[in-house]
């Protein structure tokens, strides 16, 4: 098959340069919509698929493709795609890691801030006309005094650490279940439950594996330290969002920020939505303009792959340690 005669199918949205780099080298087809039956069809006759958060590429999805090469996720997170079953039917995978670290990083530190200077609840005392007693609220801590535990030293947990560290002079405590390279500031190594138990802040920056699924669950929530805080912009699934909500009602937590949730969104009715000390947004830590423009440089990896030629950014194997 001659390189003119590729057929990609660009699932989601993606920038116009995106689209045509691919036109320029065969057939480029948008899709209206990213449903199970519409990737089914398009599926089928196509050498690449681009995804972004909406599409579900499952073991059923990719049963139907006969010459797919390749799938290009746009963004960090491919727990979207069945990883196991592209594997086995010689599909590679590539996807932007480094695309949202800076954006991501800003929601966090943005997270941290209003949590612990009480941003939402001081910003509603006002609009109610209780300007004065809003004054007279407990005096809020600084961060310089705080600890931060952050659990996933990849690109955006470090990031993250750095600007508290350097910026705030937080002091940093971190779990990764992989060696972390020397770090070019101060930060210790702690144990889940040592950094649960010491840490003022939590701040959750792995991917969604099998291992880290329930990661902060009831049980774990018992360990954090009394009137911590929680914050989760990595996937709703790491945290039971019920146990959660017990926390926070309890007391045990001072409060949570959360930009993921499961199911997502939530219904009306779930309890995390009535949880006091709460802070929430739409999963919009990648939804910056530059880190969405970093997300479409994911189609030079499928050239790349359509190409022979190794892929710079392969997402990790099923089995590969988070």
């Amino acid at each position: 098959m001659s390189r003119h005669d590729w057929k990609t199918v660009f699932a989601e949205s993606y920038s116009d340069q995106a689209v045509e780099r691919l036109r320029a080298l065969g057939e480029a087809v948008v899709l209206e919509a990213c449903d199970e039956e519409s990737l089914m069809q398009a599926i089928e006759d196509c050498d690449a698929l681009l995804v972004r958060t909406s599409s579900k590429v499952t073991a059923e999805v990719l049963a139907r493709a006969r010459r797919l090469r390749v799938i290009g996720r746009g963004g960090v997170g491919v727990d979207n795609i069945d990883l196991a079953a592209a594997r086995e039917r010689g599909i590679a995978v590539v996807h932007t890691p480094g695309a949202a670290t800076e954006a991501a990083a800003d929601l966090t530190i943005g997270f941290i801030v209003a949590l612990v200077r009480r941003f939402r609840l001081v910003d509603a005392m006002v609009r109610a006309g209780e300007f004065r007693e809003a004054r007279r609220l407990p005096p809020a801590a600084e961060l310089l005094e705080l600890t931060l535990g952050i659990v996933g030293m990849g690109r955006i947990g470090t990031e993250v650490a750095r600007r508290c560290r350097t910026a705030f002079d937080m002091k940093i405590l971190y779990n990764d279940i992989r060696p972390i390279a020397p770090l070019d500031f101060s930060a210790e190594p702690r144990s889940k439950d040592q950094l649960y138990a010491e840490s003022d802040i939590v701040s959750l920056h792995v991917p969604l594996t099998g291992q880290t699924r329930g990661l902060i669950d009831s049980g774990t929530l018992c360990q954090f330290k009394r009137g911590s805080y929680l914050i989760n912009t990595a996937r709703g699934a790491v945290v039971d969002s019920e146990a959660l909500a017990d926390a926070l009602k309890n007391g045990d937590l001072a409060g949570a920020a959360l930009d993921v949730f499961e199911p997502e969104p939530l219904p009306a009715d779930h309890p995390l939505l009535s949880a006091p000390n709460t802070l929430f947004t739409a999963h919009i830590g990648a939804r910056t303009g530059p880190a969405q423009a970093r997300m479409n440089d994911v189609v030079e990896d499928v050239v790349r792959v359509l190409e022979g030629k190794p892929p710079l950014y392969p997402a990790a194997p099923p089995d590969a340690a988070p």
